[in-house]
């Protein structure tokens, strides 16, 4: 599989074989967290994780 490049610092993300869409992977480098948004033979699209706060009715 292709590595990822990190859209945050550059990094070049190595992305397991057996990567499942869904997954969250991270930036060795930088610590971004990435989920997996598709899943094709040779490369991997991914987004980065947006984390949604908490809303309490406020």
């Amino acid at each position: 599989m292709e590595p990822v490049v990190c859209p945050d610092c550059g990094a070049k993300i190595e992305v397991p074989n057996d990567v499942l869409k869904g997954e969250i992977i991270s930036c060795p480098d930088c610590g971004l967290e990435l989920e997996v948004k598709d899943v094709n033979t040779s490369s991997v699209v991914v987004e980065e994780l947006q984390i949604e706060g908490e809303d309490w009715g406020e």
